[in-house]
């Protein structure tokens, strides 16, 4: 994958996690989160704070920031851009489009093929009783 591409989506996560994690009010702590730790105290500092910020979030936010946080960890570990189920290349169109992507386009839609099947087959289940 494009080193500059993978440079400007961590960028990008970064931004929207300090973007969430400023509007739920923390703001004097924010900053100290935004900045990546190097030491095993100081990540464990950062988890906590993570943790505070998180309680304060809607649903939707945390679900959110959680995604931003395996995504910069997976941009750590050198597996970020890595499809979780057939571990291909997921496309940087993908990525630009949801920088939180963990599964390729063809993997997503299987996925949510099978959801809707599980759905309907649900559906038809409740009808019957």
């Amino acid at each position: 994958m494009n080193k500059e591409l993978v440079e400007h989506l961590a960028e990008q996560l970064k931004r929207r996690r300090s973007a969430l994690i400023f509007d739920t009010g923390y703001r004097e702590i924010a900053p100290d989160i935004v900045e990546d730790g190097k030491s095993e105290l100081e990540e464990s500092a950062q988890l906590d704070r993570i943790t505070i910020i998180d309680n304060h979030l809607e649903e939707r936010g945390q679900k959110a920031l959680r995604d931003i946080e395996v995504a910069l960890g997976r941009l750590a570990t050198g597996s970020y851009g890595i499809c979780h189920s057939c571990e291909e290349e997921i496309g940087s169109a993908r990525l630009k489009a949801l920088p939180t992507a963990t599964l390729c386009i063809d993997c997503a839609k299987d996925r949510e093929k099978k959801n809707r099947n599980l759905m309907d087959s649900h559906i038809d289940f409740d009808e019957n009783a």
